[in-house]
């Protein structure tokens, strides 16, 4: 509950305008991933439970209430306070529609070199792409200095070399930053303008760098496909299947039930291959039972 108020909080200051920019130094992946997929979850038993429950409870209360609060001592909840939970899933699922927007919200990974580090960046990656939240940068960080000579440090300076190539490989066509490992822990303003003129120079910090599209929808003559950017994970990782008008996507413990576009709900899903880091579903036009 403190993740989901929170979440509401980021909402409150967007609404009230009254800041330039919003930074959110995000919780580790896991945490941050399960924060991004609150609306879609919250959306499905929204749908699927609460709003049928509430309109039986609206229709029963009149019949039940007689009875009821007799023998119980209190009242059934009445329309106001069964809206009240709605209203509040409203605000989370209108925060969502803000952070998807890629034209003002994205996600800067941040990294040391190394093996590990690395592969959970790249799995981060995907799985933002997966709720459709866009990243504009990769910054690799602590990365030794040319002009540090020391033996010590030798060995790590040519892992970080190799480390470094795989990060340019891995996340291209992303801009790449890099900060070198200081002398002194970047603590007060003189210290972060510092790291300021280093990443950023003259540049806006605010700006999107790079438009990533995660989502899109394409049509082939008859067919459509839709198009989601998942890089790095291979097809065999990737459980799909379709009830109305719902994808269910599953990779690994992350799941995303995406209501699908009406061009595509009323189709099947007759395919899907990956090709370009983009998972691709072909939709036939049979119709949906």
């Amino acid at each position: 509950m403190d993740e989901i108020f929170g979440l509401v909080r980021m909402k409150r200051h967007y609404d009230e305008g009254q800041y330039d920019v919003l930074i959110i130094d995000s919780a580790p992946t896991g945490t941050a991933l399960r924060l991004l997929s609150l609306p879609e979850v919250g959306g499905w038993y929204m749908r699927r439970f609460y709003k049928p429950f509430q309109k039986m409870s609206v229709a029963l209360r009149p019949l039940v209430e007689p009875l009821f609060r007799p023998i119980a001592g209190f009242s059934l909840p009445d329309k106001e306070v069964m809206d009240a939970p709605y209203e509040f899933y409203e605000q989370i699922e209108a925060l969502e529609k803000v952070l998807t927007d890629n034209t003002q919200t994205s996600v800067r990974l941040v990294m040391n070199p190394e093996k590990m580090v690395i592969k959970e960046s790249l799995r981060a990656h995907a799985y933002l792409s997966l709720y459709n939240v866009s990243t504009d940068m990769v910054v690799a960080n602590r990365i030794i200095p040319d002009h540090v000579t020391d033996p010590f440090f030798m060995g790590w300076k040519e892992n970080q070399s190799i480390y470094r190539k795989e990060i340019q490989e891995n996340f291209h066509p992303l801009p790449i930053k890099e900060i070198p490992l200081f002398q002194e822990e970047l603590c007060g303003l003189v210290a972060l303008e510092r790291l300021k003129d280093l990443l950023y120079s003259d540049e806006d910090p605010a700006q999107v760098y790079y438009h990533e599209n995660t989502l899109r929808v394409v049509q082939h003559q008859n067919e459509y496909s839709l198009e989601l950017y998942l890089p790095g994970i291979p097809k065999d990782q990737v459980e799909l299947s379709k009830s109305a008008d719902e994808l269910n996507i599953r990779i690994g413990n992350h799941r995303r039930n995406l209501v699908l576009p009406q061009a595509l709900a009323a189709m099947q899903p007759s395919g899907a291959k990956m090709e370009d880091d983009y998972l691709k579903i072909r939709f036939s036009g049979a119709t949906t039972p």
